[in-house]
């Protein structure tokens, strides 16, 4: 065959239009948690979203959890972060591993309950209750996951137990207890809803979550031990592996968030892209669901908002005089 000079140009054409198209693209980082979570999966949701509806070129940068890169995102050396309310409460607070409030931290968009979290124990398990769990192997500690333990030990008393009462068995991540489940070496384990490495594990052994019980006493608990955003929402029979039946679990925000010093440009057009394509989001993960634009503005921030995403959001009729009141009282805190 024979290639001519006009096939030449035209090839010559497209690869330099390809060229100017990535070379145009601004590259930007997206911290998350390793492979195989929730918030490296959620975050790759966004990213992909982002990247197909701006010129904004994100990757993903995985850590082993909030407690690794809050550091590097309140520097403003990675501009972008996915993580929970809850890890979002103990960086900005100071109530974490560091022992060290991070008050460069901004949200830039929220997902209203959009994390789903419980005991995950084998679907063929003897443990159907959270007092079920009395003299059972339990994961602890959680490297990287200091929020993960308060998670547990407030579920534990709320089935009338406490770490006394079971064999703790500490893991390293999320994954490694999951893991750990499927090699029989734990009863039950932590885990979020429809996170990958749960799903695996059911097509191996099969898992079910443990249910929390009726009644406002374990949001209570939750609020109490947790952080003050945590509450108890219904996963929807079915809505991932292991959900059998509809399924009262401990329930949180998750953010979207930024450096301080992030660019105003930046921000405006990651917020541009969530904002006119949310949808594409929902299909990709049971947590992106909650990551509409109605839930972009919390009432119930615990860290500020960037400045430009406040402008965004005024932009479009959602920042009211309550939201303004949450950010002032949250920026004086920063500026102590």
């Amino acid at each position: 065959m024979t290639f001519t000079r006009s096939a030449l140009f035209l090839a010559v054409a497209l690869a330099s239009g390809l060229t100017a198209g990535i070379a145009s693209a601004q590259t930007v980082a997206l911290a998350t948690d390793k492979q195989g979570t929730t918030f490296n999966t959620v975050g790759s949701g966004i990213a992909k979203v982002v990247s197909a509806n701006s010129d904004l070129n994100v990757i993903i940068r995985p850590y082993a959890g909030p407690a690794a890169w809050a550091p590097i995102v309140d520097t403003g050396e990675v501009p972008f972060g996915m993580m929970s309310a809850n890890s979002g409460f103990r960086a900005f607070s100071g109530k974490n591993e560091a022992k060290k409030a991070y008050h460069g931290l901004r949200i830039i968009r929220a997902g209203g309950a959009s994390l789903m979290l419980g005991f995950a124990v084998r679907a063929d398990s003897d443990i159907h209750t959270l007092a079920d769990l009395k003299g059972k192997r339990v994961s602890s500690d959680f490297g990287g996951h200091l929020s993960i333990g308060h998670s547990l030990a407030a579920s534990l008393e709320i089935g009338g137990l406490s770490w006394d009462d079971v064999t703790a068995v500490p893991v390293a991540g999320a994954n490694d207890g999951i893991d750990a489940l499927v090699a029989g070496r734990l009863d039950a384990t932590w885990a979020s809803v429809g996170q990958p490495r749960a799903r695996e594990a059911d097509t191996q052994i099969g898992i079910r979550y443990v249910a929390v019980p009726e009644g406002d006493a374990a949001g209570d608990t939750f609020r109490k031990m947790v952080f003050p955003g945590a509450r108890v929402t219904i996963a929807p029979n079915a809505v991932a592996p292991g959900i059998d039946g509809d399924t009262r679990l401990l329930s949180y925000d998750s953010y979207l968030v930024a450096a301080s010093a992030a660019s105003d440009e930046m921000v405006t057009k990651m917020l541009q892209a969530l904002w006119d394509h949310s949808e594409d989001l929902f299909g990709l993960h049971p947590s992106l669901r909650g990551f509409t634009n109605e839930n972009a503005v919390t009432g119930a921030p615990v860290m500020p908002y960037h400045p430009a995403a406040i402008a965004f959001y005024k932009s479009k009729g959602v920042w009211n005089d309550a939201n303004q009141a949450n950010q002032d009282a949250l920026m004086a805190k920063a500026s102590k």
